[in-house]
């Protein structure tokens, strides 16, 4: 069988997406006046662009071949039902309960006020109340953060089965899901759901055009694009926005915070570097740089991988958070390592961790396993393809910043979607039973 241009465009949307992010995390570090103050970055973008490489041409090459093998697809497999309607609502009722339980827990176990505190000041009461090993605050705490993030699945769906739900749905599943967003980011005093939340659109609309529920030349659309465009901005001043806040909160200039975080990130100024003069325009640039050497720091971590191997690895940076979370309640912590602390790209970790050989079969690994994915959801399109699709898809789209593995809110949110998912299938098999 040929595989046709459209099927082959479609299938590469995935990796455009994550060749694109990681493209433009080299573009926004070559733009910085800021480099590693340890080693050279040069051997740490060979590799990195080595990793995406590696994992593009065995993607690439594997679902060619799946696809080709699979005489036909069955892409107009329709699920929104009763069934799937009343997971939806039940996994926002879910994280109701949850968001509830961790107000409890914040409020009276951990001591935070939130009528007076800002998010900053959240943030630092969280972080310093519980050293790790201790266990958990209170049941409150276990089931909140099981549960909190439930509405996840609702998300999913309501993009990838849009056209299915009727609008006046549409609209209060949006009104519910916003409010447990920012009530979940206000709770927590961070920028990881908000960003999680922003992926998790892309990876639903990217499954859209993967499965052909979309076409890509929608995605090409120049209104499309503007939205986008738009969309990227807001998030960028919401990420300055924090870094504004905690700058008030510590009494610094923007460029005092500004060259105190470069050397927090083990970077330095380049030659030539001024400060700039002061006033409104100068703090918002101050703040953009802020934003972006948050992510692009990764290729200074990288270069000191490179420059000065670690040869008895402690930690687990490709997925420490999964280690926390099952050692939690031993009183023994292994999450930290060398750069704890920093962001560390999944090539990058996967160096520190395993080494050259590591991160290439990672590569390998990862590429074949997304190709996998991508042909169980445009030749099945059943909940568990979407899942599936959207976890691997997830991983990959996070990789050229960190290891998503690494990151306690993923694992947290992974878990309740898989939760719903097999209880939708449960929910499925039930209403068959009773039909006969």
């Amino acid at each position: 069988m040929i595989v046709s241009k459209k099927s082959f465009w479609a299938a590469q949307v995935p990796m455009l997406s994550v060749g694109g992010m990681a493209a433009a995390l080299m573009f926004i570090d070559l733009l910085m006046p800021f480099t590693s103050a340890y080693a050279d970055v040069a051997p740490a973008y060979l590799l990195y662009l080595g990793f995406f490489t590696i994992l593009y041409v065995f993607y690439t090459f594997l679902v060619v071949a799946l696809e080709a093998t699979i005489p036909h697809y069955s892409n107009a497999v329709r699920v929104p039902n009763k069934v799937m309607n009343s997971s939806m609502s039940i996994a926002c009722f879910l994280s109701v309960l949850g968001v509830c339980s961790l107000v409890v827990d914040r409020t009276i176990y951990q001591g935070v006020d939130f009528f007076t505190q800002n998010f900053v000041e959240i943030r630092s009461r969280l972080n310093a109340e519980r050293p790790p090993g201790s266990g958990v605050s209170s049941i409150f705490s276990v089931f909140g953060n099981l549960f909190q993030f439930t509405y996840f699945f609702t998300l999913i769906c309501l993009v990838f089965y849009s056209e299915l739900i009727g609008r006046r749905k549409r609209i209060m599943y949006w009104f519910v899901v916003l409010g447990l967003l920012f009530s979940g980011s206000y709770m927590l005093g961070g920028r990881s759901i908000i960003g999680l939340f922003a992926l998790t659109l892309v990876g639903a609309i990217v499954a859209r055009v993967v499965s052909g529920r979309s076409q890509l030349g929608r995605l090409l659309k120049f209104r499309f694009l503007v939205v986008m465009f738009v969309f990227g901005w807001l998030v960028l001043f919401a990420i300055a926005f924090v870094f504004y806040a905690r700058a008030s909160v510590s009494d610094l200039s923007s460029s005092d915070y500004l060259l105190n975080f470069v050397e927090h990130l083990r970077g330095r100024a380049v030659v030539g570097y001024a400060r700039c003069g002061g006033g409104v325009e100068c703090d918002f640039l101050n703040y953009l740089q802020l934003s972006g050497i948050y992510v692009s720091h990764i290729f200074w971590v990288f270069a000191e991988l490179v420059e000065n191997p670690i040869i008895n690895p402690q930690g687990f940076p490709v997925y420490g958070a999964t280690a926390v979370i099952l050692e939690k309640m031993t009183g023994r912590f292994s999450g930290d390592y060398e750069f704890a602390g920093l962001f560390n790209s999944l090539p990058g970790s996967l160096y520190y961790q395993y080494g050259a050989l590591g991160m290439i079969v990672g590569g390998i690994f990862l590429g074949c396993s997304l190709a996998f994915a991508v042909v169980s959801l445009r030749s099945r399109g059943g909940i568990l393809s979407l899942v599936s699709f959207y976890a691997l898809f997830m991983i990959l789209l996070v990789a050229p910043v960190l290891s998503i593995l690494n990151m306690m809110v993923f694992i947290f949110m992974f878990f309740s979607l898989v939760v719903m998912s097999l209880a939708y299938l449960v929910g499925v098999a039930i209403n068959r039973r009773l039909a006969k």
